[in-house]
């Protein structure tokens, strides 16, 4: 039988409402009503963590292009 490994968090892991994962301290939590799944420094089977979302890469955004800004002379008005 295959041991189980287990993983032992530097950081408290958080769901917040909308499913993300955040890792910290409860004072910092960008949301209200965030569910913790793991406290820092206890051991929590790495199955259970990767079941609640943890482990897994977000995917990278895409930086939007950057827009050419044309600058354009304007002639002085003449309104005296």
């Amino acid at each position: 039988m295959a041991e189980e490994k287990f993983i032992k968090p530097e950081k408290s892991i958080w769901k917040l409402q909308d499913g993300t994962i955040w890792e910290g301290p409860a004072s910092e939590l960008p949301r209200a009503n965030a569910d913790l799944i793991a406290k820092a420094g206890w051991e929590y089977p790495e199955s259970f963590l990767k079941e609640q979302g943890w482990g897994k890469k977000a995917p990278a955004k895409k930086a939007a292009p950057k827009k050419k800004v044309e600058t354009k002379a304007v002639k002085p008005s003449e309104n005296k």
